[in-house]
């Protein structure tokens, strides 16, 4: 009879699951006590999958915790009228999270901060540009201030349209920012936001190959 496969992590226990994150076999516990505390694990891990279902342990007690930049007014004409720059700026997120080696929840929520107090700034009539402290957030901030510049750039020259203002990019920004504070799980490398902005961001079809007929 074959020796049983003791778990990668902890070398005690038996070994049940494939982990792709560490690419060995673990054992149930260190399974869910290192699932994205030590181990970056894949979004499409089928052990991940069924944790997210599962995720609502401490939801109900971010709900009651304050809410980010409280003082900024978001109603439901202002999402309904600001849905492209919404959906755009959604998009691009998940983009630049995705794009960026090593992002976490926490990244994203870091860069969305500065994101913000940059726009606080130029809402006050002072030019000043807040960067994140940390090289992998401040890696997302750079790819979604380069995104927003290039969409209201896009959005003149080809449709003529003026700039959003400041207020609107701002409200949008608050808006994804508090939409990850209530989805984050508080593990070290979780991507429960950046797993829910990937099921509900529509992402764009990739440009077709050269020489390939789309009929």
């Amino acid at each position: 009879m074959p020796a049983p496969v003791i778990c990668k992590i902890c070398g005690v226990r038996r070994a049940r699951r494939n982990c792709p994150g560490v690419q060995g076999m673990i054992c149930p516990i260190c399974c869910g006590t290192e699932r994205e505390v030590s181990i970056s694990c894949p979004l499409d891990c089928e052990y991940l999958r069924e944790a997210r279902l599962h995720e609502t342990k401490s939801r109900h007690d971010r709900e009651e915790q304050p809410m980010p930049h409280p003082d900024v007014p978001l109603t439901e004409d202002f999402l309904t009228q600001h849905n492209d720059l919404l959906m755009f700026c959604g998009v691009s997120l998940t983009q630049a999270a995705l794009n960026t080696p090593g992002a976490a929840d926490r990244d994203v929520v870091e860069a969305l901060e500065a994101l913000i107090r940059t726009q606080r700034t130029l809402e006050s009539g002072l030019v000043y540009q807040t960067r994140a402290g940390d090289q992998v957030a401040a890696a997302i901030q750079a790819r979604m201030e380069k995104a927003l510049e290039d969409y209201q750039r896009l959005r003149h020259e080809r449709e003529g349209l003026a700039g959003y203002r400041t207020a609107e990019i701002l409200g949008v920004l608050v808006f994804l920012l508090r939409l990850g504070s209530r989805v984050v799980n508080g593990r070290s490398r979780g991507r429960a936001f950046i797993d829910y902005l990937v099921e509900e961001m529509p992402m764009p079809e990739p440009p077709p190959e050269p020489g390939r007929i789309i009929l």
